[in-house]
């Protein structure tokens, strides 16, 4: 998979997510995240205080959907991650975030 991916949110805004390898941020600094299947498909999408966590539900995407790679963003201010998700959520639609 590639070491960058852009998402572009339902504004038009294009956002850069960096590949976590072997699926550890490796960072406990605030930031968005996505899971991406092996086709590129994002199957989640969410915001953390902390991405050390981000991975939580990756055993659920892989299960579910078949997820490979967890990509990051780091983005400290709060009110900037939620509009970004939700710009992404629009665009997007994950499966995990309309709860399949």
């Amino acid at each position: 998979m590639k070491p960058y991916i852009d998402l572009q949110g339902a504004s038009g805004a294009v956002y850069r997510y960096k590949l976590a390898e072997d699926r550890d941020p490796r960072t406990t600094i605030a930031g968005n995240f996505i899971f991406v299947d092996a086709d590129g498909k994002v199957v989640f999408a969410g915001e953390a205080n902390n991405l050390h966590g981000a991975g939580a539900r990756f055993g659920e995407a892989e299960q579910k959907h078949r997820a490979e790679y967890l990509y990051t963003r780091l983005n400290v201010s709060g009110a900037s991650r939620t509009d970004e998700l939700q710009d992404i959520l629009s665009a997007l639609n994950p499966p995990m975030n309309k709860g399949e």
